[in-house]
């Protein structure tokens, strides 16, 4: 189970972000290049239609591979109050031979993708990790280094973080406190829900780059 929320930036105002979370984190960030391939069941492997993705990780010295299967979302009066999207989530490490395994059990390349950005881990009340990546489409099967973005001069950040029946209401309140920090650069919310820039975003941008992000809180 996880808990996850959403928004966008634009890319001119992505290093004033990139300050901010160094300044939160009092870490370096990594760089991230993921290329993802989301991957869809046919018919004849049972009446509901599965999806499962597959995740490389190219920025390490030998391309590292994951699973991850993302279930139903919480449910019932609960979930409609909380900003925060929890939904069950599964993902475990695999060999290079896993996109092989899944085309032999049926399952068909629906599309695929590139993140390219940079990733922030925090420890706040939660293990939250927030991410900030352009996301590109690939012109040709597999060809990431020919990737182009899918919405030029716009960024995708999302803040996660691990959570279980027993403990998922302390976990959506310290994602929603650590959203806090990040309001006036942009507005985070369940996936799905489309709420743009934030008009705040190039003053608070042009202060966190006149200061130099300031210290660790």
């Amino acid at each position: 189970m996880e808990c996850v929320v959403q928004g966008i930036i634009e890319t001119k105002h992505v290093e004033a972000l990139e300050i901010l979370l160094q300044g939160l984190s009092g870490v370096h960030r990594e760089s991230l290049r993921i290329h993802e391939l989301c991957l869809k069941s046919v018919p004849n492997l049972g009446l509901v239609s599965s999806e499962v993705r597959l995740l490389c990780d190219l920025e390490q010295p030998e391309p590292a591979w994951t699973v991850r299967h993302i279930g139903g979302a919480m449910r019932g009066a609960g979930a409609e109050q909380i900003s925060v999207l929890v939904r069950t989530m599964a993902e475990s490490k695999v060999s290079k031979n896993a996109l092989r395994l899944f085309y032999a059990l049926g399952y068909k390349l629906d599309h695929e993708l590139l993140r390219v950005g940079s990733a922030f881990h925090f420890q706040r009340g939660a293990q939250i990790t927030v991410t900030v990546s352009s996301i590109n489409k690939m012109l040709k099967l597999h060809a990431t280094d020919d990737a182009v973005p899918v919405t030029p001069g716009i960024q995708l950040v999302e803040v996660t973080a691990p959570a279980s029946s027993e403990n998922y209401t302390e976990v959506v309140a310290a994602v929603s406190s650590f959203c806090e920090y990040l309001a006036p650069l942009l507005h985070l919310s369940k996936p799905g829900v489309s709420t743009g820039v934030v008009p705040t975003a190039a003053a608070a941008a042009a202060s966190l780059m006149s200061d130099g992000g300031g210290t660790a809180l």
